[in-house]
């Protein structure tokens, strides 16, 4: 004889028990409530759960800092020899070559003081400064 199917009428659990338990007392497994065993009942099945939604496609997500296109990069070399410098380099004469310079874009990228190998002492007129910008 199969099993007898019925649900807990506290908390609609379904319970299965043998035939001869018919008409005992039994606790509910689910909420614990004294319950009869009661004669079988056809269950429903389960409900089917319903179509699953569409899952949307994930693109890939560009890097946080993702680096800007390369652009052209120009340089110039400033000296005593700039013809800004006649007469001779002065910090106001150099500060003004700078903003100068600095008005169109350029940038100060390096500056230099060689030494000649034959010299023991750096020459005071010999300096470059390496301006740079984007074209």
């Amino acid at each position: 004889m199969p099993n007898i199917q019925f649900r807990c009428p506290r908390c609609n659990q379904p319970i299965e028990q043998p035939p001869d338990m018919l008409g005992q007392l039994i606790d509910c497994p689910a909420c614990g409530e004294v319950i009869e065993v009661q004669k079988s009942i056809h269950l429903p099945p389960p409900p089917r759960p319903g179509p699953r939604p569409v899952p949307r496609l994930k693109l890939p997500k560009p890097p946080p800092h993702a680096p800007a296109p390369a652009r052209l990069k120009e340089y110039k070399v400033l000296a005593p020899s700039d013809e800004r410098f006649a007469g001779g380099v002065t910090p106001a004469k150099l500060e003004e070559a700078l903003n100068a310079y600095a008005a169109k874009g350029w940038q100060v990228a390096a500056a230099l003081h060689p030494r000649h190998p034959d010299e023991a002492e750096v020459s005071r007129d010999d300096w470059m400064l390496i301006l740079g910008r984007t074209k």
